[in-house]
């Protein structure tokens, strides 16, 4: 699959989690700047998602951002997305809050990675509760 697929599958699945939990999402267009997806509940809260996806082979599992860093935000997420080569595999959604990786990428560096470790694995596997945490009203 070319990168541009691989993109738009990576935004689709997350579309679709979301969706299944209640959120309503809306894909931005392309050539949007930092964000992909607007989801919310009502329209009184809103979270943006940037979605970067990859066709996994390997580890380590790694993604570029891009070379800005982000303004880190509470409503504000990056979802990494491995789409496995083969087809019967499942997907890894990894839901990363804006301002972990702001602090976890090496933003000097001549291609900015973040980078998903057997130590941060477990924290942003499909982690969907950080996202929804934010529609929870009392």
């Amino acid at each position: 699959m070319n990168n541009r697929l691989i993109g738009d599958a990576g935004e689709y699945l997350v579309a679709y989690h979301l969706s299944r939990r209640g959120i309503a999402v809306a894909l931005m267009n392309n050539g949007t700047k930092g964000v992909d997806l607007l989801v919310t509940d009502d329209g009184q809260h809103v979270a943006s998602i940037q979605v970067k996806a990859s066709q996994g082979k390997t580890q380590p599992r790694q993604w570029i951002v891009g070379k800005n860093q982000p303004r880190a935000s509470e409503n504000f997420f990056y979802i990494f997305c491995n789409i496995w080569i083969e087809l019967d595999k499942t997907p890894e959604i990894f839901i990363v809050p804006s301002d972990d990786v702001k602090t976890a990428v090496k933003w000097e560096s001549k291609v900015p990675l973040f980078k998903i470790t057997p130590d941060n694995e477990g924290k942003y596997l499909n982690n969907w509760k950080a996202i929804t945490d934010i529609f929870i009203t009392s």
